[in-house]
């Protein structure tokens, strides 16, 4: 992995898929817009419907042909399809699921990555598909220092820190740091006790094709202005500056389930030259309107 370059993690391939692949696009048609050696190395979610999925509930479906045609799409601009296979509420007979399985076999070509949570689930998918890279996710709650150096040791091709990591001493302390990811915008509160809960509410619910049968979470309403509160959010300019320096170099931006205009603000904020945001906010958005 390039030390150099400042990797982003965008969320939502499938239904941010024409604002993502159009936001490439434009990076190499006019890198002068954007902030130097970026790079959007992934993009996260599931395609509709995955029972595997986590974090979010995700309804649907999607064609064999449109998920063969998503994947070749990033995968030909050199972006990894990354899914989020993070129900922690797996079984065993939910192993078997044709339709996860289908979009593992479509996509199992070396070049894409899986989020893990369940122990159960990562041991089915690296036996049964072992091109991809796994990656340890923060759905998993780690916030100990020890366990979080414990996580770090296994073989894992990234780790998903817990935001409650970020903007602590204790992060900058970690070993591995060109193996650790940092969720920049992070839209739950700091140190929520109930982040567990939601993840297991929304696995279960994701399972069932069924809605979230609890109160969703208020900070997911905030905007992205009200969000640079938190102790959490790193802003880009220490992205840029004191992270990057210290060896971080991989960047979740959060954004899953969001309305685009709020999605596309954090892109903007990340990634396009300020003096450029208007013209490229303009394009983002044709691309999706």
């Amino acid at each position: 992995m390039n030390t150099n370059t400042i990797n982003y993690f965008l969320p939502e391939f499938y239904g941010n898929f024409k604002m993502i692949t159009t936001l490439h696009d434009m990076m190499d048609a006019h890198p002068e817009r954007f902030y130097d050696n970026i790079k959007i190395a992934a993009a996260y979610g599931c395609f509709p419907g995955n029972i595997w999925n986590g974090g979010r509930v995700i309804i649907g479906s999607a064609a064999k042909e449109d998920i063969e045609y998503a994947v070749k799409e990033y995968n030909d601009r050199g972006i990894a399809v990354r899914f989020t296979f993070t129900n922690p509420m797996i079984e065993n007979f939910h192993l078997l699921d044709t339709y996860c399985n289908l979009c593992m076999r479509l996509a199992h070509n070396g070049k894409n990555e899986v989020l893990v949570n369940s122990p159960l689930l990562e041991k089915f998918l690296r036996d049964n598909y072992p091109k991809y890279k796994y990656i340890s996710s923060t759905t998993k709650c780690i916030t100990g220092y020890d366990d979080i150096e414990k996580e770090l040791e296994k073989d894992y091709y990234l780790v998903v820190l817990d935001s409650a990591m970020n903007n602590t001493d204790e992060l900058f302390r970690l070993p591995h740091k060109e193996k650790i990811e940092l969720i920049a915008n992070h839209y739950c509160a700091d140190n929520c006790p109930k982040r567990r809960y939601h993840y297991e509410e929304v696995g279960k619910a994701q399972l069932e094709y069924s809605r979230i049968n609890f109160k969703a979470c208020e900070n997911i309403t905030r905007s992205f202005e009200q969000i640079k509160s938190n102790r959490s959010f790193i802003s880009a300019g220490d992205i840029f500056g004191r992270y990057k320096e210290a060896g971080f170099v991989n960047f979740k931006l959060d954004g899953r389930g969001f309305k685009k205009e709020k999605v596309t603000e954090s892109f903007l904020y990340y990634m396009v030259r300020p003096e450029y945001i208007k013209e490229v906010s303009e394009l983002i958005t044709g691309a999706y309107l």
